[in-house]
């Protein structure tokens, strides 16, 4: 019997009628061609979406008909066995169709769980670029290892490759092993630049094997942690870079003054891998004359540090045969113009101070720097200087030196932009008046406190990241008796409330 294409809409009562005469052929001619029309018939059920059970019922039917037919036992044992033989053949289409359902099943599962351990590697990957710090890239990354791979532990260690980063390494869980049985790991070397930074090893169960998709994944977090790990290293090496800079342009500490009382405090912008333009001095100028300062260049980075170190050391020279601040600002600028040819200026309030039996006399001078504010005993908050131009411009400064008398108890506030212009956006957060406020609750308080307490109100506005370095030098008379020993003039050694925070 010739194989026919199979009707879409069979019906179980067609598929019936057919099968029985089929089953009939086969049992007359036990042929192959019959076997093929069982074959044929199984693929017309699937094709019609009938069920295993619809053939099996045409089956039975077909074969209870045969055996009531024959009446000989030995003759119904060889018609059953050949009825096997033939519902086989038509069941064989079925099993096919059905490992085929399951294979596009485990196709579906595996790719499904492929397409989320993608989506973790990317969400992994946006985590670990985010580090500043090799320790955390490496924990982000063993934990990302052990939730993409589905493993129960993961380690990772960065080699001491690098002289600013020391040997770490990360696990997952963080205990160790949870003390299962732990099967052979797979692992990938970490590389940057050529050179090795590390390892990242996952294991799993004994009886797990892991596919060659494991170790493509595996290599590629091990490829983002390398990025990571590089990248914090650059990172540890600018920033210890800066911070070493950015200390050899400061004093490391006040000086003992007799009769004066003075306390600073400074904060680096961002995350201090950039050096900042602020800077501030105390130091003995002439004789017995103290000189203070604060400044501001403008910019950041490796150029503005190069003028602030020109602006501190011309400033140090020319206060030791300057008696006016005025003076000593010209000479700066002189040495700014000069030196420079990039544009870069700066800004300084200086103050040149004379302590007395009745407190200290200041002379200022502001070269473009906003003026210093005075807090009062009493409790009252002045500005007090006169605003001059910046140092370093196109234009010949234009400078003017006031005297400012401080009685016991009064204090000096020099401060920098960073300390009044917080803003968030175009608003202002903590400005001049905030300041000035601010200081006028810092009465009767010691220096070092006040200068705390500017700090403490710039960095809570900023939310602890402030966009500019913050720098305040608060001076004042020191409530210790004026003394006119030799010893203890300017430069002597001993405890004061000199600080540098």
């Amino acid at each position: 019997m010739a194989e026919s294409a199979p009707p879409a809409s069979a019906s179980p009562l067609e598929l019936r009628e057919r099968y029985h005469e089929a089953f009939r052929a086969w049992l007359a001619h036990r042929d192959e061609r019959e076997l093929g029309t069982a074959y044929a018939l199984g693929r017309e059920a699937v094709s019609a979406q009938l069920s295993v059970l619809d053939l099996a019922e045409a089956h039975h039917a077909a074969a209870q008909e045969a055996l009531r037919d024959e009446p000989d036992s030995a003759g119904r044992a060889e018609l059953l066995e050949a009825a096997g033989v033939f519902f086989g053949e038509a069941l064989s289409t079925f099993e096919i169709a059905h490992r085929s359902y399951h294979a596009v099943q485990e196709l579906a599962r595996l790719e499904h769980e492929h397409v989320n351990q993608l989506n973790a590697l990317a969400q992994a990957s946006v985590k670990i670029n985010a580090t500043m710090t090799t320790e955390e890239a490496l924990q982000l990354t063993v934990e990302a290892a052990r939730e993409v791979l589905g493993a129960r532990h993961a380690t990772i260690s960065s080699s001491a490759g690098d002289p600013f980063s020391r040997g770490i390494s990360a696990a997952s869980p963080g205990g160790g092993t949870t003390g299962d049985a732990i099967g052979p790991p797979i692992g990938v070397m970490l590389r940057g630049a050529g050179r090795p930074l590390g390892m990242l090893e996952v294991a799993d169960r004994p009886e797990r094997e892991f596919t060659p998709r494991d170790e493509a994944i595996l290599a590629q977090l091990g490829q983002l942690a390398s990025v990571a790990i590089a990248k914090s290293q650059a990172y540890t090496r600018e920033r210890h870079i800066a911070q070493v800079l950015q200390r050899s342009l400061l004093p490391p500490s006040l000086p003992v003054v007799p009769g004066l009382a003075a306390a600073v405090r400074f904060s680096a912008a961002g995350e201090g891998i950039e050096v900042g333009g602020d800077f501030y001095d105390l130091f003995r100028a002439r004789g017995s004359a103290v000189a203070a300062l604060i400044g501001d260049v403008c910019g950041k980075g490796p150029e503005a540090a190069s003028v602030t170190a020109l602006a501190r050391h011309t400033l140090r020279a020319a206060a030791a045969y300057e008696a006016r601040p005025s003076a000593v600002l010209a000479l700066l600028h002189r040495a700014l113009r000069e030196a420079r040819d990039d544009g870069r200026f700066c800004t300084v309030a200086y103050c040149d101070f004379e302590v007395r039996p009745d407190g200290v006399r200041m002379l200022l001078c502001c070269g473009g720097h906003p003026l210093p504010l005075v807090l009062r005993a009493g409790g009252t908050v002045e500005p007090v200087g006169r605003l001059g131009t910046l140092l370093g411009a196109d234009i010949d400064p234009v400078l003017s030196d006031v005297v400012v008398d401080l009685a016991p108890g009064d204090l000096v506030v020099l401060y920098t932009d960073g300390v009044t212009e917080v803003r968030a956006g175009r608003k202002e957060i903590f400005g001049h008046r905030d300041l000035a406020e601010l200081l006028g609750r810092c009465r009767g308080l010691p220096a070092d406190s006040v200068a705390q307490r500017v700090q403490d109100a710039v960095l809570r506005a900023a939310n602890g990241r402030p966009r500019d370095d913050i720098a305040v030098l608060v001076v004042g008379a020191s409530p210790q008796p004026y003394a006119a020993d030799p010893d203890t003039l300017p430069g002597a050694r001993r405890p004061t409330e000199a600080t540098d925070g």
